[in-house]
């Protein structure tokens, strides 16, 4: 009677939903009804009859689904809502009221290839010249890195160590710089011309603190590269969605990057606190548990590289994962002083979705432990657990699909939940113990010259593999002799078997695909026609004649021509005032690969301003942000 009942009003709940999006409450309140009943049944049910082992097994599985509870109540608490802003510009400001800004790009071991293209567009944003200053902070302290800054006019910041890793090197700069607010970059992430334009007006309400923008990336993550799927990143789900409803709470997380600071707000909590790996958790936190507001912008205004491999991608998780839960430790948020309760739950939700890697590696080995030894983890009959446990998961999918964006899908978290769970609990353990870890720098490099296989990254789940498929031989070993009954066979090896497809797309990932330099190039909407002049070998001006460029890097250009050009031929491409010299390196019909040659200065900025123009995200996101029109904005043109 009670999954009918139930079912129906899901059924019935979720419709007047579909019908009128008010009815959402209707809704809420079923799904919490039901795993309420579903978490309390759970105590009933833990083993008690079949041995201390069994009991202890089984408490340890109620846990995990207990937190798991809490994530998924979490989950409806934090997305039922809509962030609105107003929307500001600089038109909120008088001319000379407009704040100076400090861009600080965070750099430590990065290549100058990477880092040339960051400078050149952060020089080259549309705000008043007078108003902004570029530095350089450099971990690495290279010589060439500071006759590059040189080269473009920007600001060299340096210190005699590396104490405190990127909160040291941030508050290092802190002391030199003088601007009312600062903007972090790393090294890689190229902003927009217009980001100060669209950020700095909110500064305009002198309680805001800081303003956040999303990582978005150019170029594509282990999954779009080597499943060869266009899909959403892997992070588009963090970074636009989740970071919105935490918006909506007033807990926009700082990420470390894209973001604007008042300056003087950061002074006051200390600077960067230097006690955790991820210092951007951190200071926003904070920033926020004095009082202070944060906004998110949820544009795509800086572009930059995801981590493209399997071991890069373990890298950042463990770090974060560890800084994460560092900050915990220090700064626990349900103790911390200034946090609204909306706020504390958004943290605490950050910091268990960590653990989750626990729970979900428990859910992995409680299947096969019980189909190797046929140990109870819970105590009910076949109809009970239906009865109770089929509302549950189906209010679990109805709530998912009504607030889960288009950038994840089920499957597609089970993917990735399985991919990383096997390192990251790992990770969690060495943390909660007080395992000294040396501090990892995601790598930036873009080009992979050839396919290869991360044998060493997925060692845990061929394990897993081996010994979930072992274990369905097993269990049917000890269905034959009576030792288990068919009911908890068949559903182990269901959940079994839901795993280890999990497994196998992990196994398929970690085979690394051949990743081309030229993977950052940027597709020009609609073609630009410019001029271009024929040179001869002694480069001598020949003919000119008209060209479509298609698509632009750094370092090389696409072009379609009419004429008949040789490879290693060289031309003169006329941009928007200079002409650049270029050399054949390809040609497929009238397509042809140019390569730069010498470029200088005033034709760098030429070619990036093309360039950081027309680059998008490789999975592009139609997310449209509610905007407030403010009304006491002043419409004047201050740039």
């Amino acid at each position: 009677m009670y999954l009918i009942l139930s079912i129906t009003a899901l059924l019935i709940s979720y419709l007047l939903y579909k019908v009128n999006h008010k009815n959402v409450k209707l809704l809420i309140i079923v799904d919490v009804i039901i795993s309420i009943i579903y978490i309390l049944w759970r105590i009933k049910v833990i083993p008690t009859s079949f041995g201390i082992l069994s009991f202890i097994l089984g408490l340890i599985l109620f846990t995990c689904e207990f937190i798991g509870f809490i994530n998924f109540m979490n989950f409806q608490y934090i997305f039922f809502g809509k962030y609105k802003i107003k929307r500001k510009d600089l038109s909120v400001y008088n001319f000379n009221e407009i704040p100076f800004v400090d861009v600080l790009i965070c750099t430590y071991n990065e290549s100058l290839d990477l880092l040339e293209k960051t400078i050149v567009a952060s020089i080259q944003m549309e705000y008043p010249k007078n108003k902004f200053k570029v530095h350089v902070c450099d971990d690495g302290r290279r010589k060439e890195l500071k006759a590059l800054c040189k080269k473009y006019n920007v600001s060299y910041i340096t210190r005699e160590d590396n104490e405190g890793a990127k909160a040291g090197n941030l508050n290092n700069a802190l002391k030199y710089i003088k601007g009312d607010l600062f903007l972090v970059l790393d090294a890689d992430m190229i902003p927009k011309k217009e980001f100060l334009q669209k950020t700095v007006g909110y500064f305009e309400d002198e309680n805001l603190a800081f303003v956040q923008t999303p990582q978005c990336y150019y170029n594509k993550d282990m999954y779009q590269s080597n499943l060869k799927k266009y899909i959403p990143n892997e992070q588009d789900f963090f970074m636009r969605d989740i970071q919105e409803a935490r918006a909506y709470r007033g807990a926009t997380l700082h990420v470390g990057t894209n973001a604007v600071f008042r300056r003087k707000y950061v002074d006051e909590i200390g600077g960067y606190p230097t006690c955790s790996i991820t210092e951007d958790m951190a200071v926003g936190m904070l920033l926020q548990a004095k009082g202070y507001d944060s906004i998110f912008i949820n544009k795509v205004l800086v572009l930059g590289l995801s981590a493209s491999t399997f071991g890069e991608l373990v890298k950042q998780r463990d770090r974060w994962c560890r800084g994460n839960i560092q900050v915990f430790k220090h700064y626990n948020p349900l103790t911390l002083k200034g946090l609204t309760l909306s706020q504390r739950i958004c943290y605490v939700d950050g910091v268990l979705y960590w653990f989750s890697n626990l729970i979900k590696m428990c859910y992995i080995i409680v299947p096969i432990v019980f189909l190797f030894t046929g140990i109870h983890f819970v105590q009910s009959d076949f109809a009970q657990l239906l009865n109770i446990t089929i509302p549950y998961i189906v209010v679990q999918i109805f709530i998912f699909i009504m607030f889960s964006p288009k950038s994840r899908g089920y499957m597609w978290t089970h993917y990735y939940e399985m991919a990383m769970a096997p390192h990251l609990s790992l990770s969690i353990l060495k943390e909660l113990f007080g395992f000294e870890i040396k501090f990892n720098v995601t790598s930036k490099e873009l080009e992979i010259d050839r396919g290869y296989y991360e044998y060493k990254v997925v060692i845990p789940h061929l394990l897993i593999l081996i010994f979930g498929l072992i274990s369905l031989l097993v269990g049917l070993k000890l269905l034959q002799r009576g030792y288990i009954t068919q009911f908890s066979y068949y559903l182990n090896v269901l959940l079994n078997v839901f795993n280890l497809i999990g497994i196998i797309q992990s196994l398929r990932v970690a085979y690394q695909a051949k990743v081309s330099q030229d993977e950052d190039k940027a597709t020009i909407e609609g073609n630009l026609e410019t001029n271009c002049i024929l040179l001869d070998n002694e480069g001598n001006h020949l003919d000119e004649t008209e060209v479509l460029i298609e698509s632009i890097s750094s370092k090389k250009i696409w072009i379609r021509i009419t004429d008949d050009l040789d490879v290693g031929q060289k031309i003169l491409i006329k941009l928007k005032k200079e002409y650049v010299k270029c050399r054949v390196l390809n040609r497929d019909g009238k397509k042809l690969e140019l390569k730069f040659l010498r470029l200088t200065t005033e034709q760098m900025k030429e070619v990036i301003a093309i360039y950081i123009h027309n680059l998008t995200p490789y999975y592009k996101i139609d997310k449209k942000q509610v905007f407030i029109e403010d009304k006491n904005s002043k419409l004047k043109e201050v740039v």
